[in-house]
């Protein structure tokens, strides 16, 4: 059997909708490892977020915030930061339109404003986590690798038509974006570390469910949507599985001969 790269979201594709890997899942990782593959986490989430998943399951291999950086065998293969010159114009006008901002680090999150409002509380709590701390100077003493900017729908000319040429801001809630390098997505990183590693393009496969997951199920030679994903995912994908809640990764997996 030809050795596959699988990367894997976490919410809604590795973890289920209570936040808790199926034992289907975890023995599907443990199998794809033991027949040589390399398998990797592809997440919109920093470090931090990330690590308890990476501990459980086990991963060498991880991409956070949405491709900002990328580990290979736990070292740092990849890393795209934001611009700083664009990055403060960005929190002059999301202050004057009192959208409120989290920054991110590597490892860190730290909110700009003093007060949370609503919309982070609401966003912040779909990922299973707190408002995170405030810290209004952290930007300028960390490297951001992205930040999280909450706006509705509604707002996103204000930002979203070409006023940041050197970001891309990618919707994961009804009110809140991720901010990221233009340049930067899973799917950029996810190649780039996998062609460094000797895997051809063909031999690459992902699973995902949302928004931030559509380049990279487009660009890899096998892309799996799991049976919770937003329509416009399952339409794009090579493969359609069931849910995150129902066994999806292992059965998607069985039926591609992979464990």
């Amino acid at each position: 059997m030809k050795k596959k790269m699988i990367f894997f979201d976490i919410d809604g594709t590795l973890l289920n909708e209570e936040k808790q890997v199926l034992p289907s899942t975890k023995a599907a990782l443990n199998q794809l490892k033991a027949n040589g593959h390399e398998v990797a986490i592809a997440t919109g989430r920093n470090l931090f977020l990330a690590r308890d998943v990476i501990e459980e399951l086990d991963f060498m291999n991880y991409i956070v915030c949405n491709g900002a950086a990328g580990y290979f065998h736990h070292e740092l293969v990849f890393e795209n930061s934001l611009n700083p010159t664009e990055f403060k114009q960005l929190l002059a006008t999301a202050d004057q339109n009192e959208h409120q901002l989290v920054y991110q680090s590597p490892e860190l999150l730290r909110r700009r404003d003093q007060q949370a409002d609503y919309r982070m509380e609401e966003a912040m709590r779909s990922i299973d986590f707190g408002v995170p701390e405030f810290d209004r100077e952290f930007y300028q003493t960390n490297t951001l690798y992205q930040s999280l900017l909450f706006y509705p729908v509604e707002d996103q000319a204000i930002y979203e038509n070409g006023q940041f040429p050197q970001f891309r801001f990618v919707r994961w809630h009804d009110f809140a974006v991720d901010v990221l390098p233009h340049n930067g997505s899973k799917a950029n990183t996810a190649l780039i570390m996998a062609k460094e590693k000797g895997f051809a393009v063909e031999d690459t496969l992902a699973f995902g469910d949302g928004l931030n997951d559509l380049e990279l199920l487009t660009s890899v030679g096998t892309g799996v949507a799991m049976g919770n994903a937003l329509e416009e995912v399952k339409l794009r994908a090579n493969k359609v599985t069931a849910n995150c809640n129902e066994d999806g990764i292992a059965l998607a997996l069985q039926e591609l001969n992979l464990i």
